[in-house]
């Protein structure tokens, strides 16, 4: 879901994944584990992001859900 979004993201600012490690100074890798599982990323990266004209929504929408099924719990 939210892999999906940020692809879609990036190609409506017409990036490639390489671009977006340049942008957050990561490796291949820690951006793909970083899609698989989006509460790792940091703070400062999301902000970066931001900067860039990303939409993060779909980010927002995961953790509210996530604070959601923490308080019902």
């Amino acid at each position: 879901m939210f892999e999906n979004s940020f692809k879609d993201e990036m190609k409506r600012l017409g990036l490639k994944r390489y671009d977006v490690c340049s942008i957050l100074n990561c490796t291949m890798p820690t951006l793909k584990s970083r899609l698989q599982n989006p509460a790792n990323f940091t703070i400062n990266e999301v902000s970066i992001l931001l900067e860039q004209g990303f939409n993060m929504s779909a980010l927002n929408e995961m953790f509210n859900l996530q604070l959601q099924l923490n308080e019902n719990n």
